[in-house]
């Protein structure tokens, strides 16, 4: 079991004694500092040319919902397009500064370079050097580093749930309640930024329970395990029989501790509802056609008028408990062969491949705690089997192609602790050494820190700024184009500034079936069910042109009659037309005569599903 008192924790992180430590690292304010200059250096890595790299799929899709609920007042929690925490951060953002690539990621940016402070819940439970090098795994390593200036929920919820942890566990070495406050807030953000926030709970709860097998079974030892319980229970009957006897004033403390338990659990409640409840129209208000007569009631609609809260919250909790666990209904059938090829490509292309130094050094610190210490440390092994079983069952719950990229950071994150402690043991190797004047450990030291230091940057520099989005790069999701975007919005912005109608998209209407054609229309030009723009265009298969559209402010329409098509453009003095690369029916020398050919830019970077968009302009044209 985790040690329970701060003076337990001289065990669980033995002293850095036996040799000198740099000054930085001298004493806790020392550490403090060292892990704030680690997540200054990581929030500026975060931010460099963060909107450099195109919108992925879903980047655009979350994005265009987080901007449509700012323009239209309208949002509903929904599980597709994952929590609520991004969408309203992003809305406020979008309102303050305006909505861009830059702006949209920026939340994610910001709560993944603060990571790394949370190593200082754990540092008394970790040595000096361990708490320093936890932050730096945190800050640099390339899979965070990537998925930090990415607008995706992993990094958010792994970031507020690990800190959650953290703040469970220094409640236990403090006994200090605002930890208990601190815990409740961040579950609360961890559950409203993505579902897989319960796979956390239910992740620690298995690691605990190996945690507590292991502590009640100690070879050579004169009490069984089935004693060890019973001595726990008698210890915590006679706690509680003297608190029934106790004096007034400690029946009041304990008293006192309940009321901070509810007051926590308020506070995680209230986080919750402001997270999830509805704005404006709700549900209702993302649809094309919404049904007028059933009655809605959003947040601040609310608090102007207090009777409404009981409705609020039954749409809220309805809304949350119909979404939320259907998160896990999207995995498809899934064989053993299906799981090999996930665990496979996760471990080796995305684990070893991309982060192998500090999988290894994992590793390394197990070892260390099961093997070689007295008394190892109950936290290295709980992230450790934590980490583990992350690996393990992550791939059985990806239900699109290359979900394992992302995913690798509920990997990731926990294993960073043993890592920690594994370069430790390398790095007191070295200091001892130093001090003993071994020249030959001190050469085999400086080595195995130069290849962990150089592997880590080497993996990050070209994952993450040389390489950013091209199908090459083993952390890129498929759904990431490779073009660049730019010239197409802002082409879009130059027509936003037109009157009347700024852009016509067309496309074919054939039903076909070979892999890429895909018509740009949805249901041959049939609106979609959910309020998207332009209204005919498909959600699944524009995307990310869809952001872009809502960000240039476009008044854009859909056809699909070529000849029909020629005759609004004339008409109406169209600035701008999308047509598709793979489509014969477009009338490309008709269009070069009249408009300039901005572009090709494709959506994805596989043919499965690229439907190469061609963005034209009557810029330059008579």
């Amino acid at each position: 079991m985790m040690a329970g008192s701060a003076s337990d924790q001289r065990t669980e992180a033995p002293s850095s004694s036996g040799g000198p430590l740099p000054v930085w690292l001298r004493g806790s304010s020392g550490v403090t500092v060292g892990v704030v200059c680690v997540a200054l250096a990581a929030i500026v890595a975060r931010l460099v040319l963060l909107g450099a790299r195109p919108a992925h799929f879903d980047e655009a899709r979350v994005a265009y919902w987080a901007l449509y609920a700012l323009e239209d007042g309208h949002y509903a929690y929904r599980h597709i397009v994952h929590g609520p925490f991004i969408q309203h951060v992003d809305r406020w953002l979008f309102g303050l500064f305006g909505a861009s690539d830059f702006t949209m990621r920026l939340p994610v940016a910001l709560v993944g370079g603060l990571l790394p402070l949370s190593a200082l819940l754990f540092r008394d439970r970790l040595r000096n050097e361990e708490t320093v090098a936890l932050a730096l795994f945190l800050a640099f390593n390339p899979v965070l580093l990537y998925y930090s200036r990415f607008m995706r929920s992993d990094v958010l919820v792994a970031a507020f749930m690990f800190t959650a942890l953290g703040m469970l566990i220094r409640l236990l070495d403090r006994r200090k309640v605002r930890y208990l406050y601190g815990a409740a807030f961040f579950l609360a953000l961890g559950i409203a930024s993505k579902e897989n926030a319960v796979l956390y709970v239910l992740t620690w709860m298995g690691a605990g329970a190996l945690v507590l097998d292991r502590a009640l079974d100690r070879p050579g030892s004169d009490r069984t395990g089935v004693q060890r319980l019973v001595g726990w229970g008698t210890t915590a009957r006679k706690r509680g029989d003297g608190i029934l006897g106790a004096s007034p004033e400690r029946k009041r403390r304990v008293l006192g501790y309940a009321g901070h338990v509810v007051a926590a659990l308020l506070l995680f409640g209230l986080v919750w509802l402001f997270m999830f409840a509805p704005r404006g129209d709700g549900l209702e208000g993302l649809k094309s056609f919404p049904d007028t007569s059933k009655s809605t009631v959003g947040l601040w609609e609310a608090f102007g008028d207090p009777g409404k809260w009981p409705a609020l919250f039954d749409a809220t909790y309805s809304q949350f408990h119909s979404e939320f666990f259907a998160w896990g209904d999207k995995t498809d059938a899934l064989t053993f062969g299906d799981y090999q090829e996930r665990l496979s490509d996760a471990l080796f292309d995305g684990l070893i491949g991309t982060s192998g130094a500090l999988v290894l050094l994992a590793v390394a610190g197990f070892i260390r705690e099961r093997y070689t210490a007295a008394d190892g440390r109950t936290l290295v092994f709980f992230l450790c089997y934590a980490g583990v079983a992350s690996l393990v069952g992550y791939p059985l719950g990806l239900s699109i192609g290359g979900g394992w990229k992302w995913n690798n950071i509920h990997i990731l994150v926990p294993l960073a602790i043993p890592a920690a402690v594994g370069l430790g043991v390398f790095y007191r190797w070295g200091r001892d050494a130093f001090g003993e004047d071994d020249p030959i450990d001190v050469a085999l030291t400086s080595l195995i820190l130069l290849l962990v230091v150089t592997s880590v940057a080497w993996s990050g520099v070209t994952h993450v700024y040389t390489n950013p989005q091209h199908k090459s790069n083993d952390i890129v999701q498929f759904a990431q184009p490779h073009d660049d975007l730019d010239p197409m919005l802002e082409t879009l912005e130059e027509a936003s500034d037109s009157e009347g109608l700024d852009a016509i998209v067309y496309s074919e209407t054939g039903n076909w079936t070979e892999i890429g054609h895909h018509s740009l229309l949805n249901n041959h030009g049939i609106d979609n069910h959910w309020n998207v723009r332009p209204a005919c265009t498909d959600l699944g298969v524009f995307l990310p042109a869809h952001w872009h559209f809502q960000q240039a402010g476009v008044n854009a329409t859909c056809d699909y009659q070529p000849e029909v098509f020629k005759q609004r453009i004339q008409r109406e003095s169209v600035p701008v037309v999308v047509t598709k690369v793979r489509d014969d029916t477009v009338p490309r020398e008709w269009l070069r005569e009249r408009f300039t050919l901005v572009g090709n830019f494709s959506m994805r970077y596989t043919e499965r599903a690229d439907p190469t968009l061609q963005v034209w302009s009557r810029v330059g044209k008579n």
